[in-house]
């Protein structure tokens, strides 16, 4: 009995904490809202489809407080755009939620679910692969090219149900000197 329960334990331990499938091509996606900016144009969604994110995720990231939201950024002008200023806030219900990272996205998944035991191995799959669907920021913008992933928040399930607001800030140099550009999400 013993030797059955520890045996169960180190093959549970082992494993990933979440199955979550490595982007390889993104999903179609019917973007809601649209601005241009200078130099960028800024297309973004919600993305609610329960299906999708347990397919995709192994998990439902919004009853879990993570919501996450498709960006694309597409570079409009003739020159590259460095990216890897840009923040993300999304307004519900009068707050706002700073974009997180893919880790603590995962991090909020692992304590929803109550998730302890996983082998460090799978840990790094897992983060990997939810790091593979995340909007690439580091790596500039050719002209005319367009880049799109996923941005996380965490916020609460009851504010994920209202009316979303994409606030896009210091996407490229100009903006620095205005106010946030704002995508009505829902």
């Amino acid at each position: 009995m013993i030797l059955g329960c520890a045996l169960l334990v180190s093959a549970v331990g082992c494993g990933r904490p979440f199955d979550v499938k490595t982007a390889t091509r993104p999903a179609v996606a019917n973007y809601d809202s649209k601005a241009t900016l200078d130099s960028v144009s800024v297309e973004a969604q919600a993305v609610t489809d329960e299906n999708y994110l347990y397919d995709n995720f192994d998990a439902n990231l919004i009853l879990a407080g993570v919501m996450p939201v498709r960006v694309r950024l597409t570079n409009v002008s003739t020159d590259s755009v460095a990216a890897k200023d840009a923040r993300f806030e999304l307004e519900a219900q009068g707050q706002h939620y700073k974009a997180v990272e893919p880790k603590k996205a995962l991090k909020r998944l692992m304590s929803y679910y109550e998730i302890s035991a996983y082998s460090k191995a799978g840990y790094r799959k897992s983060l990997e692969a939810i790091a593979s669907h995340a909007l690439d920021l580091e790596t500039p913008i050719d002209a005319g090219q367009s880049r799109q992933g996923l941005v996380f928040f965490l916020l609460p399930v009851a504010a994920s149900q209202t009316a979303l607001t994409l606030l896009v800030d210091n996407l490229d140099e100009k903006q620095h000197s205005r106010p946030p550009t704002a995508l009505k999400l829902n």
